[in-house]
């Protein structure tokens, strides 16, 4: 069974809105979560081509999932929900709401 990633992102952030803490593997899940966030809120039914996100999951080989991430805003919680449909890796997260990834107000002409 796959494992669910739970993530605030608000817990991750520090005063200036940025990465609280700078690590290597730390700042790549982080670009992940991040990036899916200005998927998911794109203000558009589908966003452009740069703002689909790579699965960051790789098998025993160190092969990348060729995957895309799916997601979406949960309507009750606000949440954003988002699984790769190859590898069945999957997450949730949630505070990502008025972050510099939150592009829901952002005026893109679509």
């Amino acid at each position: 069974m796959a494992k669910t990633l739970i993530i605030d992102l608000s817990y991750l952030l520090d005063e200036e809105g940025d990465l609280a803490q700078d690590s290597g593997l730390g700042r790549q899940l982080f670009e992940f979560f991040t990036a899916i966030v200005a998927m998911v809120s794109y203000p558009a039914t589908e966003p452009p081509p740069e703002y689909k996100v790579r699965c960051h999951q790789s098998d025993k080989n160190g092969n990348q999932c060729p995957g895309h991430i799916v997601g979406e805003i949960v309507p009750e919680s606000e949440d954003i929900v988002w699984h790769c449909p190859v590898c069945k890796d999957k997450g949730l997260i949630s505070n990502w709401q008025d972050t510099l990834w939150d592009l829901s107000h952002a005026d893109i002409e679509h």
